[in-house]
């Protein structure tokens, strides 16, 4: 059994960020046994601590302690982010499907290097939003942490400002269609779903979550690129499952 920590949202959303949707996919593809532990952003330091699961970041004035993160209840080993968690249950479960099939995984960590910058425009839109699907607890938080983090990008641009901000998202998308139009297959490894696949995924099911399924934002983003990314999150249903 594998406990998964994630972020507590609110009632009717069981995950809601970008890197935990990453988790949570790769654990239903692999078909692992697994339960969620939802936490309150400022309860995160406090119970890994506890628990024994390290930092995800030791740059800055502290330790940053992050979810996603689990506990492999099997040998007690916690691993702590999406890219890492990944990699691990890829060695310690070698008999399910893996997210980085043998001759990827240098590919696949040049994409997770490259994805952040190229849809940093995407920023200045999610994070001020995503406090709307946030529990009371973890508002004030959120907005303190990544206020420090970000600055600026936790104001949404308005006007004119927000025209062009919204150019800039559509070019993003634009060039991960460009690389996906290098693939065979529908994937960025073609046929074969992979973990740069649940990159992609997880910020598109985090968008359609913040903004809901009938807002111009998501509207928008669907009619993008022969309606690719409506196709490409459709796709990635079978492994979106929240029960466990």
């Amino acid at each position: 059994m594998i406990t998964f920590y994630d972020i507590a949202a609110i009632d009717s959303i069981k995950t809601a960020s970008p890197n935990t949707w990453k988790t949570r996919f790769v654990l239903n593809y692999k078909k692992l046994p697994y339960k969620t532990v939802y936490l309150e952003l400022p309860e995160i330091e406090t119970e890994f601590k506890k628990l024994g699961i390290p930092p995800s970041e030791l740059s800055g004035p502290k330790p940053r302690y992050t979810c996603p993160s689990i506990i492999d209840d099997s040998n007690n080993t916690p691993v702590t982010e999406a890219y890492a968690i990944a990699e691990y249950l890829d060695k310690a479960y070698p008999h399910t499907p893996k997210v980085f099939p043998p001759g990827t995984e240098a590919l696949q960590a040049a994409f997770y290097a490259q994805f952040y910058p190229v849809i940093h425009p995407m920023m200045q839109f999610l994070l001020p939003n995503a406090i709307s699907i946030l529990k009371p607890a973890s508002v004030d938080y959120f907005i303190r942490a990544r206020g420090e983090a970000f600055g600026e990008l936790m104001i949404e641009p308005k006007g004119e400002q927000r025209v062009e901000a919204w150019k800039q998202v559509q070019a993003a998308f634009d060039t991960l269609h460009g690389w996906l139009n290098k693939s065979p297959g529908p994937y960025f490894m073609g046929e074969t779903v992979t973990f740069a696949d649940f990159v992609l995924g997880g910020l598109l099911y985090t968008l359609v979550l913040i903004w809901g399924e009938n807002s111009p934002e998501w509207k928008d983003i669907m009619t993008w690129n022969n309606g690719r990314w409506a196709a490409f999150k459709e796709s990635l249903e079978p492994y979106a499952s929240t029960d466990n």
